[in-house]
């Protein structure tokens, strides 16, 4: 007896996520940027002031992608002494802010693409990995 597996409804599901992804992108790409935004907000309000240094140096930088439904973000912090501060020193304790704060933009934006996705009718399910 052959086995037989068939799948209907394929094309139309294919046609139906190349509809969606320009507006899933182009709503992607828009939260990207205000989480970006507030997340370095949230990075300048929280880095220790000394001289003014280190929270200008905070910085959102867009990266290119090859393909237009991936969105890439950096935030950096560009001070040569950043790292100092998150880690500390053998005579600084450590005063981690980028890593806690990052994490939690990228936690922000994961539920953000999820919402947006579940609001086109389509079932989101998974796991957030924030490593």
């Amino acid at each position: 007896m052959a086995t037989e597996l068939k799948l209907t409804g394929v094309d139309e599901l294919l046609d139906e996520l190349r509809r969606l992804t320009p507006d899933l992108t182009a709503d992607a790409v828009t939260l990207e940027r205000t989480i970006a935004e507030q997340t370095a907000e949230q990075l300048r309000a929280a880095l220790p002031v000394v001289t003014g240094r280190l929270r200008a140096s905070v910085q959102v930088q867009r990266e290119s992608s090859v393909s237009p439904a991936r969105v890439f973000t950096r935030i950096a912090i560009t001070a040569p002494y950043a790292e100092h501060v998150e880690y500390g020193t053998s005579r600084v304790p450590p005063r981690p802010v980028f890593v806690p704060i990052t994490r939690r933009g990228r936690e922000a934006f994961a539920k953000a693409v999820s919402a947006a996705v579940k609001a086109t009718g389509l079932h989101v399910t998974g796991e957030l990995r924030n490593g």
